[in-house]
């Protein structure tokens, strides 16, 4: 009977640099953790990141760097300074993001402008400012934050799921362009996830996470750790022929209704 050689570990990010924007709070901060556990070097990128600490870079280690992604310049900055300390981007993960809630007659113009310069624009620059060093190198992963609101309708937000309903077809485009170069796109689309985003929102309306917990099969919301285990998994080894898609993490609220 010949002996099977043990696969080596696909989750392993070890050697592989990794940029999150939005990457100190919330699902952005989680996903920093999950990377920096499978080895890869991490930068969190976000507009109040602390100072980095100096030092030759290791694997497993995480680092900051102070962006507003809204502003172009900023992102090439970024990347720039990714680039002087790293020598490369191998996974860049679009997690910065903004969600204003008012009805839509009432959504103010700067808050639309807004999320349109952050959650979609914000996006497509800091894509299109590592695909070049992902096309050198002959293979990337690109992993976009997108919501349920990309697929679904939700009340008082329809300029944030405007945005994000355009960051899942700019994935889809993307992967179309650049899969000849080994880089992959796609997106995760978090469900009702408890961020500090969310929290105070729960906090003043009494009920409210009881209601939508009712509506999701596995019963409960999701966290930050859902989320940055699809990340993870879709930035490894194991996701290297998927590419242009969208997984949501959602505990199942998109499947169907339960009470019909």
């Amino acid at each position: 009977m010949s002996t099977l050689t043990p696969p080596r570990n696909l989750l392993d990010l070890s050697g592989r640099v990794a940029v999150v924007t939005g990457g100190t709070k919330g699902i952005g901060e989680a996903i920093v953790r999950h990377l920096a556990a499978a080895g890869a070097r991490v930068v969190a990128a976000s507009r109040s990141a602390p100072a980095a600490a100096a030092g030759p870079p290791r694997d497993g280690e995480v680092t900051t760097l102070t962006a507003d992604v809204a502003r172009k310049a900023e992102v090439d900055r970024m990347v720039e300074a990714v680039l002087a300390r790293h020598g490369t981007v191998d996974i860049l993960v679009n997690c910065a993001g903004t969600a204003k809630r008012a009805p839509a007659l009432d959504q103010a113009e700067a808050d639309w402008e807004y999320m349109i310069e952050l959650n979609l624009k914000g996006t497509a620059w800091s894509c299109r400012a590592v695909a070049p060093v992902m096309r050198q190198a002959g293979r990337g992963r690109i992993v976009n934050i997108t919501s349920i609101g990309a697929e679904f309708g939700l009340v008082n937000r329809a300029a944030y799921c405007a945005t994000k309903g355009a960051v899942a077809q700019l994935t889809r485009c993307l992967a179309l362009e650049w899969g000849r170069y080994g880089i992959t796109v796609n997106a995760v689309g978090p469900g009702i996830t408890v961020t500090p985003l969310v929290r105070p929102f729960l906090d003043a309306n009494p009920g409210k996470e009881a209601t939508m917990t009712r509506k999701i099969p596995l019963g409960r919301l999701g966290r930050p750790d859902d989320m940055a285990g699809a990340v993870a998994f879709l930035a490894s080894d194991l996701a290297g022929y998927i590419t242009g898609q969208t997984i949501y993490v959602d505990g199942g609220w998109g499947v169907g209704d339960l009470d019909w």
